[in-house]
């Protein structure tokens, strides 16, 4: 028999936000997964089929022109980027090269869930501290918790799955007080959708620390989610290791056209950015008006706070009887929490309609 290591046996395989295929057949309104249900620019559909007829080619490893362009839609330089399947394949990319045996990494509980199996998939100890009563980063705890072997810090801002920002004081402020030894993981997957709502969300990218890396992703604003395109920014020595130990052909040759035909298309973008922003404040309107706490969020979701895992349980159930999928927050640590993603108007407009009729008729009863 094979023996397999207890890193892996006693690994949680990972649970999708998403229900099953039969459930999906059905047609139902789907707010789980914080995808751009605007779906990709056609600009970024008609690049795929054109790029189809050369699928028999492996990808260019560099991806040159999408560095090329990315480079010069963000005014970096090119060598500060790389790309994978994603900006989770970059993250576990992440462990290889940077982490040697008896390092640890710092973050926080109730933040992005792949990361814990991703270091424990590499026997990287993660030391977590409590998130703050506003479901935010508490970056004092964090410096107060930093050990010898701490080899990094993971920060994800806005929050999955909370939403809550660190504005950029309080991060430059962290970062001053980071031995510069540390490496300083700042995930950005919800990057556009913040930097429109707030002019206090910092872009980590510019603040001039050799020991930061920025994670961002096309899954989201760009509704590219079904290819996996993600990206690293950051100093040249840090990317040209990470270039080093990634799979030679990632991202895949449709992903790579993709993306360059994405931000060409900023309409596409903005549309998406100001019905989130919309939506947004309208969903917090109508959930404060009901008595259901929430975080304030800078994403393209809503964290509610359901007080019990009963009552988060109930409340998903209800919707995906009426056709609606929300997440159930127990995998992320948040037993009593949903998430709720904004979807096209219609879709938010149904979801409000099931959830007020519900609670409407529970205020009734009491």
């Amino acid at each position: 028999m094979i023996h397999i290591p207890e890193n892996i046996r006693s690994l949680q395989t990972y649970k999708p936000g998403k229900a099953s295929d039969a459930v999906l057949q059905q047609q139902p309104i789907v707010l789980c997964s914080n995808e751009n249900n605007f779906g990709p620019s056609p600009m970024a559909v008609e690049a795929i089929k054109e790029a189809s007829e050369r699928i028999f080619l492996y990808p260019d490893p560099t991806a040159q022109q999408l560095r090329t362009k990315l480079a010069q839609h963000l005014g970096i330089q090119a060598d500060q980027l790389v790309f994978g399947n994603g900006s989770d394949a970059i993250l576990s990319t992440l462990f290889n090269a940077f982490f040697s045996a008896g390092e640890s990494i710092l973050t926080s509980s109730g933040s992005f869930v792949s990361l814990y199996p991703m270091a424990q998939m590499n026997r990287v100890p993660v030391h977590k501290v409590p998130l703050t009563e506003e479901y935010g980063f508490d970056l004092h705890k964090l410096l107060l918790n930093i050990r010898p072997h701490t080899k990094a810090i993971y920060l994800c801002n806005p929050n999955n799955p909370t939403g809550a920002m660190i504005p950029q004081e309080e991060l430059e402020q962290f970062l001053d007080q980071v031995p510069e030894h540390i490496l300083v993981i700042v995930d950005e997957a919800y990057f556009e959708f913040a930097e429109y709502m707030s002019a206090a969300y910092p872009d980590s990218t510019r603040l001039g620390y050799e020991n930061v890396i920025s994670l961002r992703t096309f899954s989201k604003a760009y509704g590219l989610a079904g290819v996996r395109l993600g990206y690293a920014i950051g100093p040249v020595p840090l990317i040209e290791a990470l270039t080093k130990v990634k799979l030679t052909f990632n991202p895949n040759l449709l992903a790579q056209a993709a993306g360059v035909a994405a931000l060409q298309d900023e309409a596409h973008v903005q549309k998406t950015l100001s019905n989130n922003a919309i939506w947004l404040d309208r969903f917090s309107q109508t959930f404060r008006q009901m008595g259901i706490r929430y975080a304030p969020s800078y994403a393209n979701f809503l964290m509610l706070d359901l007080e019990s895992e009963e009552k988060a349980t109930e409340f998903c159930q209800h919707l995906q009887a009426k056709g609606i999928l929300v997440r159930h927050l127990a995998s992320f640590g948040l037993p009593h929490c949903v998430r709720v993603s904004v979807g096209r108007p219609a879709e938010n407009e149904r979801m409000l309609e099931v959830v007020q009729a519900r609670f409407g008729l529970l205020r009734q009863e009491h």
